[in-house]
């Protein structure tokens, strides 16, 4: 019974300390998992306590930032937001007109490039406020002198009607040419009028000519406006191609200068107008310089070649071989005018005649029937100075070459091949060209 009554205490006594061990883990669960979630709430506090501090500083910062921009926008265009839309193309057109001298110049780029901007960003609705703007004529300098040179407000309207480019835009500076300030202005105006379509040409050759008339009637001086002048011409004759203008200068005889000199730029513009037509004014070029005891410019007997069939080209050119004293001047004047193989020592290769061309050597069969009409005028020219030099050896032996090489351009077997010449010729034409 003793042993019974033990083991029962023994039982209980065990039971006791597990069910003591099992409440204390289950007090320091509870405990360990009051002590985190005041811990995560803590943290959370924390956290949402830094999120409203950054947000509230974000708001301010944000509302520093809408406050400048409103106090630039008013500063720099000086309108009430409450009456005025600051992209309205007639107020930042009106706002121009305001800019003055008396306006410090920062003040004055700030608000301008802003009233350019607004102006752009307005499209073609902009278009009626500037028209108006130009009419009137008004205009400032502006300067940005860290990011280009000094420019004036006409001009920055310009560019940014080239910018738009459309139509509406291009007829608004057409409008402009009559008005157009300086030759500058005048060829920036029809470069960006043609590039948009040939429809403006007529417009453009009219303002032209009008800007030009009235610089030679200012013209009070041979020096006076030469350099304006020149630039009309090249505007009217390489730009705008006045086939009627180049005629009515060479009929005036504007290429004349004094002592037997001529105009060889006007006459090489109106050379790219009036091609094959430009043979007789060259060829009365010619004789003024003969009757005036002058050598012959050179430019003359270049424009002639191209037309060598033409009985004035042909005699423009032989009268300038003629004219040169040097025999070896005379040769390498011939070579010049027929350019052969460059193995014989010339500057330019073998090219088709007058076409300027450079050709195959190895695929000249397929000669084109210009190059061979072109060739062949110029075999005939050859018969000419062959006959004009005939007591020349060297002369003759050189032309000799050259229709050897014209004849095999002139052929129209499609098996000639390619034209080739022997080790002595070669040394014959280097020979010409050293002297």
């Amino acid at each position: 019974m003793d042993a019974l009554k033990n083991d029962r205490e023994n039982t209980y006594f065990g039971n006791s300390h597990f069910l003591t061990g099992i409440i204390l883990l289950i007090i320091t669960l509870f405990a360990s998992g009051v002590f985190i979630q005041y811990t995560q709430k803590q943290v959370q506090t924390v956290l949402q306590e830094q999120t409203l501090q950054y947000q509230e500083r974000e708001n301010q910062i944000q509302n520093q930032i809408d406050i400048a921009n409103t106090l630039y926008l008013a500063e720099a265009n000086r309108i009430n937001a409450e009456f005025h839309d600051p992209l309205d193309p007639v107020y930042l057109v009106n706002q121009l007109y305001k800019l003055d001298d008396s306006v410090n110049e920062y003040e004055r780029n700030s608000l301008a490039f802003y009233c350019l901007q607004g102006l752009l960003l307005n499209g073609t609705n902009a278009l009626p406020p500037i028209k108006n703007l130009l009419i009137n004529g008004h205009n400032f300098h502006l300067s940005l002198k860290k990011i280009y040179p000094s420019r004036t407000l006409r001009q920055e309207i310009m560019t940014l009607l080239i910018s738009m480019k459309n139509r509406p835009a291009a007829d608004l500076l057409s409008q402009l040419l009559p008005a157009a300030q300086d030759v500058a202005e005048m060829r920036r105006l029809c470069e960006t009028l043609l590039s948009v379509s040939d429809d403006y040409r007529p417009y453009c050759i009219n303002a032209a000519r009008e800007m030009y008339d009235r610089l030679m009637r200012e013209q009070k001086d041979a020096n006076a406006n030469a350099s304006e002048i020149r630039s009309m011409r090249s505007i009217l004759l390489q730009l705008l191609q006045d086939r009627e203008f180049a005629v009515g200068l060479m009929k005036q005889k504007a290429w004349c200068k004094e002592n037997g000199k001529v105009d060889s730029d006007l006459l090489l513009l109106s050379h790219e107008v009036l091609h094959d037509s430009i043979v007789p004014y060259c060829y009365e070029a010619m004789l003024y310089q003969q009757e005036n005891h002058k050598e012959i410019d050179p430019f003359l007997a270049g424009i002639a070649q191209e037309y060598i069939a033409y009985p004035q080209a042909s005699e423009i050119v032989l009268n300038s071989l003629k004219s040169i004293a040097s025999p070896s001047g005379r040769y390498q004047f011939v070579i010049s005018l027929f350019p052969i193989d460059e193995d014989f020592g010339g500057k330019t290769g073998y090219i088709h005649f007058i076409n300027n061309k450079e050709t195959d050597n190895n695929n000249l069969k397929n000669t084109d029937s210009e190059t061979i009409q072109k060739a062949n005028d110029r075999l005939l020219f050859l018969n000419t100075v062959a006959t004009e030099f005939g007591n020349d050896v060297i002369m003759l032996r050189l032309l000799d070459i050259i229709r050897s090489s014209l004849q095999h351009t002139a052929s129209t077997d499609p098996g000639k091949g390619e034209w080739t010449v022997d080790d002595s010729t070669k040394e014959f034409i280097q020979d010409i060209m050293k002297r």
